[in-house]
């Protein structure tokens, strides 16, 4: 036989796979990464844990793999699990919000006024580190869930909610006409599980006489709750007819806040509510014109709380901030009022209807709260002081509350 000798074919190797990548982040409700959280993929013999950052990657996932299950598990927290749809190469994926186990706390303290501040009954001191709630109150008596707000608010590190209580303004925040008065006591009590206190507000938009005394007789049984008449009160919209309206007794109330800048000129009764929407160099007033314009105007030295800030993103000082830019307003507009009044509201499109914030939100959030809570509050009742001797090119203002560096906050330009 010629040519070649005959030789038995050879097995063909297997193909080779392609490979690929799947990272995995791990947040919080309220954004923070969670380190530690066990990550599993259905059909994926791996079990991995997140570094610090919230990451985890798992290698060598097959190519042609185009769903899976994800699996995420830690302690202090709800398991969550959430289909995934892959892309076709490697890819980055999203875990879902991880809920924190709620371990319920003691009944939070009643709120008293301690000079031009809160304090808790305990003696304890206190700044009000709030958000805008406003159709928290509506949602809830209608039926939706609201927890996850709540989780998310505390998760952000916000102690106070601003909810109204009888409105029609929709299309917009919504309209609330129906309030069952009978609910509002486990309304309140559902919010302070959280360890969150609520401002809420009687008159927007609309008045209905007997709504006050109504309200009133509703939160006067809760340590928790703060009232406040009215909203913006010298607007023609909201204009009632304030003589009427009593005073209440056993709760911390407010005669009702004026337009952006403008001092309430009725008598503030425990404490005065102060606006800055779209103010210029709104980060230093938030804090600043609280403390200085009420006793200039009316001679007021009592608590003031700066309950209503520009609306984040898409009015005032927000308008065309950059990330970096949103945060360090943040922080400073909350630590100015931190250490100046009583205290201060981060005011969002997401809160004025009461819905979960976006990821825009939650950052521009945790640098409020992070600007409230850098201020000691050992030093609440110093004597004030402007530093102008402190200030640098980038700076607006420098202000000081007692003798140590402790007590010094640095407006941002």
């Amino acid at each position: 036989m010629s040519g070649w000798p005959w030789r038995r074919p050879q097995p063909k190797p297997p193909p080779v796979e392609p490979r690929r990548a799947i990272a995995i982040w791990v947040k919080a409700v309220g954004g923070a990464p969670v380190g530690g959280a066990s990550v599993r993929l259905d059909g994926h013999p791996e079990v991995l844990l997140t570094n610090a950052d919230g990451y985890a990657c798992f290698l060598a996932v097959s190519a042609y793999l185009v769903a899976t299950h994800l699996f995420v598990t830690c302690p202090q927290y709800h398991d969550a699990d959430k289909h995934l749809t892959l892309h076709p190469g490697n890819g980055d994926y999203d875990a879902p919000p991880l809920v924190p186990v709620l371990v319920v706390p003691a009944p939070l303290p009643r709120l008293r006024v301690s000079g031009h501040v809160f304090a808790l009954e305990t003696g304890a001191p206190f700044t009000a580190i709030q958000c805008s709630d406003f159709n928290l109150l509506n949602r809830w008596q209608h039926g939706e869930d609201i927890r996850p707000i709540l989780e998310q608010r505390v998760g952000c590190g916000f102690n106070m909610l601003r909810v109204w209580t009888l409105y029609h303004l929709s299309p917009g925040i919504g309209t609330f006409l129906d309030i069952d008065y009978a609910r509002i006591p486990v309304f309140l009590d559902l919010c302070a599980s959280y360890g969150l206190y609520v401002e809420c507000t009687a008159y927007t938009s609309i008045e209905r006489t007997d709504h006050w005394g109504r309200l009133v007789a509703a939160c006067q049984g809760s340590t928790t709750c703060l009232l406040e008449l009215g909203n913006e009160l010298d607007l023609p919209v909201n204009q009632i007819n304030m003589a009427q309206y009593g005073r209440p007794s056993g709760v911390l109330a407010s005669h009702g806040s004026a337009s952006s800048q403008t001092v309430p000129p009725w008598e503030p009764w425990d404490y005065l509510g102060w606006h800055t929407n779209g103010a210029s160099e709104e980060q230093r007033k938030i804090g600043h014109n609280a403390m200085e314009k009420p006793e200039a105007v009316i001679g007021w030295r009592g608590p003031v709380l700066t309950n209503e800030t520009s609306r984040f993103p898409e009015v005032g000082m927000w308008v065309g901030a950059d990330p970096a830019r949103r945060r360090a307003l943040a922080f400073d507009s909350a630590a100015g009022a931190a250490l100046l009044c009583t205290g201060s509201c981060f005011h969002s499109i997401c809160g004025k209807t009461s819905v979960l914030f976006d990821a825009a939100t939650v950052d521009a959030a945790l640098a409020w709260t992070q600007g409230a809570r850098s201020v000691p509050l050992a030093v609440q009742h110093g004597a004030y002081t402007r530093r102008d001797d402190l200030l640098t090119p980038d700076l607006l203002r420098v202000y000081q509350r007692g003798t140590t560096d402790a007590g010094i906050v640095k407006i941002r330009k």
